[in-house]
């Protein structure tokens, strides 16, 4: 099944998650190897004021003392849900077309979402929604 948001998306989030395979370095420690997982995805501004308002620490914090963040919000679109090794606050690199044209890259916090209970209890596996902070590079 394919989603209803297919040939709308926006987004591309790289995340680097550990593969469970490491290299051993000159002196002999070990570092973990990491595989590129990308999510395309369909995020905009919250247009209700009081999401943004309750995720206003979270949106400073993350932009540091001489950065600008912007909560975004919307749903995946490939792969339709999160896959194994995704775990909300996690950080990815993030392309965003914000215009006709105009695309801007930087990094992208993720944060808990809960899923709509009608849509689970309708059984409906299509739908997965994101939600995270951007701030540009």
């Amino acid at each position: 099944m394919t989603s209803p948001f297919s040939g709308f998306e926006n987004t591309t989030l790289t995340f680097q998650v550990a593969d469970r395979t490491y290299t051993i370095n000159a002196v002999g420690n070990r570092s973990p190897n990491y595989q590129a997982l990308i999510i395309k995805a369909l995020l905009k501004p919250p247009t209700d004021y009081s999401t943004i308002s309750r995720y206003a620490d979270e949106i400073q914090q993350f932009a540091g003392a001489d950065g600008h963040a912007v909560l975004l919000e919307g749903y995946l679109v490939e792969p339709q849900a999160y896959p194994q090794g995704i775990e909300f606050l996690m950080e990815a690199d993030i392309e965003i077309t914000v215009a006709i044209g105009k695309q801007e890259t930087g990094r992208f916090k993720l944060l808990p979402v809960v899923q709509s209970p009608y849509i689970v209890a309708m059984g409906i596996d299509a739908i997965t929604p994101i939600r995270g902070v951007f701030r540009r590079n």
